[in-house]
């Protein structure tokens, strides 16, 4: 059930959430950062502080990278509010960007496009239209269009790109490469991806990028790197989602095979316990699975699993007139 937002509200010189560090939460703690949102929620609808919109925006990432789809819905609503109109007037950018994210991440490839798409109306930069970009040809590649994705990444300038973008760009480009077959490209634009967010201080998205890496190493069966990355994969274990830690452990299991070539009856059962993992990892379990003749049933279960939308149409339709 969506929050029904107050009508009554009051203008607050301060908020009574902790806004400095919500940022940051909303990155390397996103659950911690729901909480703090969940504590202060009946404040926020009572008062309205000059930062409010941008606790919507920050707890709208957090949401995002929890997979928390009922908290995604709740929180775009609340940032449709009249009340809040002029603080989110300029960064219906953002907020549209995230929101088709969200889309890609539950796997409903054309929502996300239609919403990049709207979103890449309100880009008046060269680093804003990069971005969407970027996030096009992640759709493509979720639609079984990985040349067409690997293409249009290609096609972007990456000169004068900030961090945050071009490790986005090289995370979207491994990815990409790994789908057609291109995988020394894909272990460089891993490696790169990783060197941004350490220069950012991103610890949560330097440690999360180092599963693709070890995607690359199985694929190319380079056992030996492997083993080199993976406790780097694990290096601070409350960086890590839930699902993040099922499917390491899916990777780890499929390193055994790798090794041995044989499974045991737990091992195999293990590889087709696909339901705990994440939409963000499945393409990956699709490919492993795929190249080396395993579990052909699991794709089919990952086929299946995306015919069932987690969030609802036009989220953004506030803002996309044309939706």
């Amino acid at each position: 059930m969506l929050l029904v937002w107050g009508v009554a509200t009051s203008v607050s010189a301060t908020c009574t959430m902790p806004v400095e560090p919500l940022k940051s939460q909303a990155y390397n703690l996103p659950q911690q950062a729901i909480q703090i949102y969940l504590d202060n929620k009946e404040s926020l609808q009572r008062q309205t502080c000059p930062d409010t919109a941008l606790i919507y925006r920050y707890i709208l990432m957090a949401a995002i990278r929890l997979q928390n789809w009922p908290m995604v819905e709740e929180v775009v609503q609340a940032l449709q509010a009249e009340r809040l109109a002029s603080d989110v007037q300029g960064k219906e950018l953002n907020i549209i960007n995230n929101i088709g994210v969200a889309y890609r991440k539950a796997g409903q490839t054309d929502d996300a496009l239609a919403h990049y798409r709207c979103a890449l109306t309100y880009a008046e930069t060269h680093d804003a239209r990069a971005l969407i970009k970027i996030n096009i040809a992640i759709v493509h590649r979720n639609a079984g269009q990985p040349a067409v994705g690997f293409r249009l990444l290609e096609g972007i300038e990456e000169e004068y790109l900030p961090n945050v973008i071009l490790a986005g760009l090289h995370v979207a480009k491994g990815n990409t490469a790994l789908q057609i077959k291109r995988y020394d490209e894909a272990k460089y634009a891993y490696r790169k991806a990783r060197e941004h967010y350490l220069a950012m201080k991103d610890d949560r998205n330097a440690q999360a990028v180092v599963p693709n890496m070890l995607v690359a190493a199985l694929a190319t069966n380079d056992l030996t790197a492997y083993d080199q990355l993976r406790p780097l994969s694990t290096l601070v274990p409350e960086l890590l989602s839930d699902h993040g830690h099922h499917f390491i452990q899916w990777l780890d299991t499929f390193r055994s095979y790798s090794s041995a070539k044989k499974l045991t009856q737990a091992q195999q059962e293990k590889l087709l316990q696909t339901e705990v993992i994440g939409p963000d990892y499945l393409e990956f379990v699709a490919l492993l699975s795929s190249r080396y003749g395993l579990n052909q049933d699991v794709i089919q279960r990952i086929v299946q699993k995306s015919r069932n939308p987690p969030l609802p149409g036009a989220l953004a339709k506030h803002w996309c007139g044309s939706m």
